[in-house]
């Protein structure tokens, strides 16, 4: 159970009353906001609807109006044009034009051009978009252009007028341009307006349409342009103020779905990398800045390679030119509006520059100059699933097939395959509409093309499958132009291979063929475009999904030639946004409501929450066991007082169960410590004093108000319990240390004294010395007086050398090199065994025994190393990184070799023994570092184990610096040398009294083995005294000189 509650989110008890107020209050906002969202929702969205179709009325009304305008103003002035006799001049034609503008603010031109090709046009380029392109002067307001030709040359002249068409200024121009040439005047009839689709107009580079009249009486026909950006205004300006429709979308469309004009639709544009001027020559460069704006060919419909939106180019071709004109510094500037065929009528005509897409096997690339290659597209089908897969042209054979009306490629194809039949159409949509119904078995055109027309017109029915190549199907598309363009064809071609190298063609062509939607400028609803085709949904709201967003359509038709169609759309979002602004502002105010409670609910709760805090307090010092410092708080609520109290009791009971805890550790503490003193008699005590005097030195320290102990003293009694526990463990490694090491006092000693075999052995000497002075005298009695001399000689030297042996093996001083070559000499000297020596021995033994069998008697040395003195590590001594040890292993546990131990230069221990010793740190930390110790004694191992650490890094076992270890790790240092120095039980020394032991302790300090100001701090308090007064034999006594230990130097 306790698992599981310990994940779940914690609370005080004063924010449970504060969160349990507030929930209350929210779920009140909630069910609040529910009914009132529920109760508004309908109310908002019938108003809503009502206001978007009474909108939608007057836009219908005045898009209506819009094109009755562009009609009534060119019939009006074909009838006063046709009436009025006589030919009007220019100022005549002026102000006629001018007062058709009156209260037509659509209106962006109104022109007549005539027969022999003389044009006059007048511009209101009073609205902003306008007189961004032109450099007017402040207060223009009209500008006429005439188009002429005299007898030299054709002119163009641009008057400015002011507001009252009075003239400002005048500019002369050289002209190419001939209205009998534009469309609106050849499709001019003298008993109908007609209207144009959306195109760039000639002066003025923006996008609108032309309703156009022919004068049959005058050899003349009346044009009136009205611009999209009017258009767009209007929309914008019909839904302004209508807070309940911002975000609807208003556009007019073709039957087909183009949008002709509108407030929004999907025409993104795509950004073009940038591209540095390509490399020039001087004749380039003056070509360029010398070279004419060109106009190029723009298709209408021709997605995704070249076509229109709202007159605006395009696609990859338009982009494409216009990386050229970065790289070049060519200007180029598109004709749209006209079908295929009259753009190539326009260019034979030369009133077009550059006909671009052109495929590389169409005649009319022979008869003028070709360029480069723009692009390179597939050929691909699109049929019925039904209709069995076609991979190549062959498979068409005895099949149906559609293609648009004016491709180069129909009549080849036809040529080469007879008995393909072959459908021309006017439109993709009627080709693909066939192709559905399977009146045809397949549309055959570029595979990017069909891409993008099956967009529009996908429904599962119909499948695109990419054909092989064939040289019937031209896969490159170029460019043409007039042979005097010959030098910027050239420019052009260069800047193609300049797009190549530098990737930034493939680049583009990626952009626009890889995209399998790219339906710019086109309604891609299909319920929608269905809408457009169902006369009985005209002027009607309907709901449906558009980008699967519910929303609410309007649709009506306002002109029958062409077909367009008025189309407002409305998100269900942003109707529903005034509901959500509604509800939000409800519960704001709930809300505020909220934020103004809840301070008070936080007051009435403190007699609550102020009990249980102290509470918390106090548990907090149980939790530091600190448990005699808990106290009782009262409170006149009843559950929380007899909490208190039993807090308060069970702190109490926790109190006497802890000192009896700490009094049972010591006393557990004590007894090991005892135990080790009490393994050797010559070391007993040392466990026990050491703690009493390191208690003392840090009494003294924590009294000390300067120098380096003036910051020193223990945080609280934990503290220094901690250090007393430490100091009684400081040698609990020798537990595992063995006796015989620890009372080792001669170089022979193991577990007894050898120096008795080796005297054994210079008994066996001298008596081998008396028989064979016997065995001499037998020989040769005649030389008994020499044989006598001889032995006692040799006996003499006998007594010498087991002397000599005997004092070195106590080990009480020095032993030089020389003492060593002596000993060396004396131990080659020769004795018989006539015993085996691998009798009688123990298992362990056996095993270290040579191998080796000689035949008895052996003569062995007097002294000697031999391979069984060595004892083996049991297994590899090695030490966890994480304690820190420092210290280098000897190859050997022991070494017993006798000549190894007499040969010792100092003391009584070989360096295995020494190791031995010194591992009883080692075996601390070990031990020490395995017992879980409570937070309070943390310290406990640290402290016991560094008391053999130098001021200079050379202690063990982990080499620690004076920087490494703290004060009371010092005191302790300081404490066991002094103790180990002045004890009398030691059995390879004699005591030394307090002025011997200060002496060396002092030295130490001075070669920065132990902490200088530690040892001044022993001897300025007078520790030593005191503990000398507790501990020592008054003969260890005696007068110290304490102004030599407590000076700088």
């Amino acid at each position: 159970m306790s698992k599981k509650s310990s994940g779940l989110k914690k609370f005080s008890i004063r924010r449970a009353v504060a969160l349990l107020f507030i929930v209350a209050i929210s779920a009140t906002a909630i069910l609040s906001a529910s009914v009132i969202y529920s109760l508004t929702k309908q109310r908002e969205v019938d108003t809503a609807l009502g206001t978007l179709e009474l909108v939608s009325s007057i836009v219908s009304d005045r898009l209506e109006q819009f094109d009755k305008v562009g009609e009534q103003t060119t019939n009006q002035l074909t009838y006063l044009l046709n009436t009025t006799p006589g030919k009007k001049t220019t100022a005549e034609l002026i102000e006629l034009f001018g007062a058709a503008f009156v209260g037509n603010n659509f209106l962006h031109s109104i022109y007549i051009g005539f027969d022999d090709d003389h044009f006059v046009q007048l511009f209101n380029v009073e609205p902003e978009y306008i007189r961004r392109q032109l450099d007017l002067m402040e207060g223009e307001t009209w500008m006429v252009v005439e188009h002429q030709t005299n007898s030299n040359s054709r002119i163009k002249t641009t008057r400015y007028f002011f507001d009252n068409l009075e003239p400002s200024r005048e500019v002369t121009n050289l002209s190419n341009y001939y209205p009998t040439e534009r469309v609106w005047y050849t499709r001019a009839k003298p008993g109908s307006v007609s209207k144009s689709q959306p195109y760039l107009f000639h002066n003025i580079r923006i996008t609108g349409q032309t309703f156009s009249k022919r004068l049959p009486d005058r050899n003349a026909v009346v044009g009136v342009d009205i611009s999209l950006a009017g258009l767009d205004g209007h929309f914008e300006q019909s839904l302004e103020g209508v807070e309940l429709l911002k975000g609807a979308e208003v556009y007019v469309s073709s039957f087909d779905g183009r949008i002709i004009g509108g407030n929004h639709f999907d025409s993104k544009s795509i950004d073009l990398p940038y591209v540095s001027t390509m490399p020039l020559s001087d004749d380039q460069i003056t070509t360029v800045i010398n070279a004419p704006v060109l106009t190029v060919s723009n298709q209408l419909n021709w997605e995704p390679i070249d076509f229109a939106v709202s007159g605006e180019p395009y696609g990859l071709a338009p982009d494409l030119f216009r990386l050229i004109s970065d790289a070049t510094g060519l200007q180029f500037q598109y004709v749209n509006g006209l079908h295929w065929s009259e753009l190539v009528e326009g260019f034979q005509k030369q009133n077009i520059d550059i006909l671009q897409s052109i495929a590389t096997t169409n005649t009319i690339t022979e008869s003028h100059l070709e360029g480069d290659i723009l692009y390179e597209l597939d050929y691909a089908v699109l049929s019925h699933q039904n209709v069995s897969a076609i991979n190549s042209l062959s498979d068409l054979s005895g099949k149906t097939i559609g293609m648009i009306d004016g491709w180069s490629v129909t009549q080849r194809l036809i040529d080469t395959y007879p008995d393909i039949t072959v459908y021309r159409y006017d439109t993709y949509s009627d080709a693909i509409k066939d192709a559905k119904d399977q009146r045809i078995s397949a549309v055959l055109d570029n595979r990017a093309i069909l891409v993008n027309k099956l967009a529009r017109h996908d429904d599962g029915e119909l499948t695109l499958r990419t054909i092989a190549d064939d040289s019937i199907l031209p896969k490159g598309f170029t460019f043409v132009a007039r042979e005097e363009l010959q030098p910027y064809v050239t420019l052009v071609n260069q800047s193609l291979q300049y797009l190549k190298e530098i990737g930034v063609l493939e680049q583009i062509k990626t952009r626009w063929l890889a995209s399998p939607k790219q339906t710019l400028g086109h309604i891609n609803n299909e319920t929608l475009l269905s809408r457009l085709a169902d006369p009985a949904s005209f002027g009607d709201i309907t709901a449906i999904d558009i980008d699967n967003k519910p929303s609410y359509v309007f649709v009506d038709k306002v002109n029958n030639v062409p077909a367009e169609y008025l189309i407002i759309s409305l998100p269900e979002e942003k109707v529903l946004s005034h509901v959500y602004n509604y509800v939000i502002y409800n519960v704001l105010w709930t809300l505020a409501a909220l934020v103004i409670m809840v301070p008070i609910v936080w007051y009435f709760s403190t007699p609550l929450s102020n009990p249980i805090y102290r509470l918390v307090k106090e548990t907090d010092k149980v939790k530091r066991r600190q448990y005699d410092q808990v106290e009782k708080h009262s409170s006149s609520i009843r559950e929380v007082d007899e909490l208190s109290t039993a807090i308060f009791e069970m702190s109490q009971s926790l109190n006497q169960y802890q000192q009896s805890q700490e009094e049972f550790i010591e006393s557990i503490i004590q007894l090991i410590a005892k135990t080790i003193d009490s393994k050797s008699p010559y070391t007993g005590g040392h466990c026990l004093r050491v703690p009493e005097l390191a208690l003392m030195l840090v009494d003294a320290a924590e009294q000390e108000k300067d120098n380096t102990f003036e910051n020193f003293h223990f945080k609280n009694d934990a503290e220094r319990r901690e250090f007393r526990i430490a100091a009684w463990l400081h040698d609990c490694g020798k537990i595992t240390t063995p006796e015989y090491v620890v009372d080792k006092g001669t170089k022979l000693e193991t577990n007894y004294n050898r120096i008795n075999e080796v005297r054994t052995r210079f008994e066996v000497l001298w008596r081998d010395a008396e028989i064979e002075a016997l065995k001499s005298e037998i020989d040769g009695p005649e030389n008994k007086q020499q044989i006598i001399e001889a032995l006692q000689a040799r006996q003499q030297t006998l007594r010498e050398q087991f002397a000599f042996v005997a004092n070195v093996n106590i080990g009480g001083e020095f032993l030089n090199d020389q003492d060593k070559e002596r000993l060396i000499e004396i131990a080659k000297q020769p004795w018989q065994r006539y015993f085996d020596n691998q009798l009688g021995l123990s298992p362990a033994e056996e095993k270290r025994m040579s191998k080796q069998s000689n035949s008895l008697p052996v003569s062995e040395s007097l002294l000697s190393d031999k391979i069984e003195h060595v004892i083996h590590h049991h297994s590899e001594i090695t030490y966890p990184p994480e304690l820190g040890i420092k210290v280098d292993v000897p190859e050997h546990l022991y070494n017993l070799g006798e000549l190894h131990n007499l040969t010792i230069s100092r003391g009584t221990l070989t360096a295995e023994e020494r190791f031995k010793i010194n591992e009883h740190m080692i075996t601390g930390i070990q031990m020490l570092s395995s017992i879980p110790f409570p937070e309070d004694l943390q310290n406990v191992e640290r402290i016991a184990t560094t008391h053999h650490e130098t001021m200079k890094g050379t202690g063990y076992p982990r080499r620690l610096t004076g920087d490494e270890l703290s004060i009371p790790e010092r005191i302790l240092a300081v404490s066991d040398i002094f103790e180990a120095l002045t004890a009398s039980d030691r059995p390879y020394k004699k005591a030394k009294t307090i002025s011997q032991s200060l002496d060396i302790l002092h030295n130490m300090a001075l070669d920065n083995h132990v902490d200088i100001e530690v040892f001044r701090l022993f001897v300025r308090s007078k520790v030593y005294m005191d503990y000398a007064n507790q501990f020592l034999e008054q003969s260890q006594i005696d007068a110290v000189d304490e102004s030599k230990y407590l000076s700088d130097s």
